[in-house]
């Protein structure tokens, strides 16, 4: 079998065009196929020489990288080649051997063509390659984001770190931190960073030291240096004077790690952060007499480099968020059962900054398979359960709790009296939008008469088959006819728990979820086109195939 593979993988080799086999494909101990190749460049004699490996896995994937590579580091000032000098690509899925071996030939043409002649330069910025390294068998990550101040070449001094919880990165352990504030070199705080109030507050805070630098700590502009006398060239004599003073006053520590930060300028706005973690009491420096001057400097000796993340908000939320004027919007969620706590985290997870929720009630174990609580916190108080898991969700969020007597003495006991609308409205008008996912038709009918900034309720029909959502005011009567005359809600179907308490709809989180979702995502689109937004209703068929049917009113 293994023969077979090896003859087929040769055949198709020698039948490729503009390939050469340089030297021939052969076995090694780990059941891999290597050999080498070399690629002609057209209208030249120039020719490109490249080692192949390729994987037992081969056409398959090895876990999420390709299986077969093309290498050499002559190659390493080119775009696209990591630091074993294997070039990186990417290409699409195939299970033909022979199809497979044409596509990887393919783009590796398609790399010669670009980054070897025409010297390509990709406009998003590439971060260093680097290979984190374990200190003492362990790794070390520091998660950081912005800062309202402007860093000078070579300016360094202390930064604050809170530890988070710890992990596995593989198979070692890892220690995760996240970056709080950056101090001079005589430890007085100069700016803190732009997280929410409730990463500020975390407890387990640590001292690191940073330095800033104008130009990256780069091999090639694209890997990071290795050696500490590498970084020599790029400081000068102070840095030298304040890592021994820091290393002399923290003696009594030795042995134990202390987090380096080196950081850099990637572009006119955006500054990145690598750290290094070394020993206290084996820093990394040297004294030296030069002119009867006494100087520092550097060791000849690796560069342990840890972990760090950009987390800033455009980072934190590249991958995909909702229309500004949701996410920079000021939310009420009223009521966080099932419906309220899952518009709650979808928000949050979309990139809303600023979220105040309120409900009376208290969650039940009974709750946490249809809504987004956890088992482990027991019986509490929903807003402080819900409050919790935003802010684990997203570092940016602030979360308020608002006394749910507002939605009771202020509104419903205080009906009657006079300017009760006036003052209650006031209370509200602060809110950009007003999520009320409540399901209480009292407070709608409060509400709907108030001339609010954005007054949106949520809520679902028995057996989640239909969606009602109104959007504009004074939407009471057409919600209740809704309910009343249009969808015909089931209540003889109702979850009736044992002993006396209210009886709920039946509908399972997926359901739900798919509903309120696909109620999001219409709610945002509407926003982001700067369409007027309409009361609607979602109505689930279920007939030969699954479907929503969205109507407008």
């Amino acid at each position: 079998m293994k023969d077979k593979r090896l003859n087929t993988i040769k055949q198709i080799f020698s039948e490729l065009n503009g390939i050469i086999v340089e030297t021939p494909f052969s076995s090694d101990l780990e059941f891999n196929i290597v050999g080498k190749i070399k690629v002609p460049i057209d209208s030249a004699e120039e020719c490109l020489f490249f080692d192949v490996i390729i994987y037992p896995e081969y056409p398959l994937k090895r876990m999420d990288i390709e299986s077969i590579t093309f290498s050499n580091t002559d190659y390493l000032e080119y775009g696209h080649v990591m630091g074993d000098g294997s070039i990186c690509r990417h290409t699409t899925h195939q299970t033909d051997l022979k199809k497979k071996i044409e596509i990887d030939i393919n783009s590796l043409k398609r790399w010669i063509w670009k980054y070897y002649l025409n010297k390509d330069n990709d406009k998003h910025y590439e971060h260093l390659i680097l290979r984190p390294k374990e200190f003492k068998g362990n790794h070390f990550s520091f998660l950081f984001t912005e800062v309202d101040y402007i860093f000078s070449n070579q300016q360094f001094g202390f930064f604050e770190y809170s530890k988070i919880n710890n992990g596995l990165y593989h198979e070692k352990v890892i220690f995760n931190n996240v970056i709080q504030e950056f101090r001079d070199s005589y430890n007085k705080k100069i700016v803190e960073c732009k997280w929410s109030s409730a990463i500020k507050k975390l407890p387990n805070k640590d001292i690191g030291i940073y330095v800033f630098l104008d130009n990256p700590p780069a091999r090639n502009g694209k890997f990071i240096i290795n050696n500490w006398e590498d970084l020599e060239s790029l400081v000068d004599q102070n840095l030298y004077s304040f890592l021994y003073n820091v290393q002399k006053t923290n003696l009594k520590l030795s042995g134990n790690p202390i987090s380096f930060l080196i950081g850099y300028r990637i572009s006119e706005k955006e500054i990145h952060w690598q750290v290094a973690i070394v020993e206290i009491g084996k820093f990394p420096i040297e004294s030296y007499k030069e002119n009867k001057v006494w100087k520092g400097g550097f060791v000849d000796e690796d560069i342990v480099w840890g972990i760090t993340r950009n987390c800033s908000y455009d980072y934190f939320f590249g991958r995909g968020r909702l229309t500004e004027k949701i996410t920079k919007s000021k939310v009420l969620i009223i009521g966080i059962g099932a419906i309220g706590s899952i518009v709650a985290t979808t928000l949050v997870r979309c990139g809303c900054t600023s979220i105040d929720v309120v409900d009376y009630d208290i969650k039940e174990p009974e709750n946490v398979c249809r809504s987004e609580y956890s088992f482990l916190t027991g019986i509490c108080n929903k807003v402080d359960d819900l409050s919790n898991e935003l802010l684990s969700i997203s570092p940016f969020v602030e979360v308020g709790i608002v006394n749910p007597i507002m939605f009771h003495v202020d509104s419903k006991i205080a009906q009657g009296l006079n300017n009760t609308n006036v003052e209650l409205q006031k209370q509200l008008f602060h809110y950009d939008m007003i999520i009320d996912c409540s399901t209480d038709n009292d407070l709608l009918y409060i509400l709907s008469k108030l001339k609010l900034n954005s007054y949106i309720t949520l809520s679902i029909t028995n057996n989640a088959k239909d969606l009602v959502c109104s959007v504009e005011p004074n939407s009471y009567n057409w919600v209740m006819n809704q309910y009343e005359n249009v969808l015909g809600n089931e209540l003889e179907d109702l979850h009736n728990p044992t002993g006396c308490w209210s009886p709920t709809f039946k509908a399972s989180y997926n359901d739900i979820n798919t509903l309120v979702q696909f109620a999001i995502r219409h709610i945002n689109m509407k926003l982001s086109d700067s369409k007027s937004l309409r009361n609607f209703v979602l109505k689930t068929e279920e007939s030969d195939m699954f479907s929503i049917k969205l109507d407008e009113f």
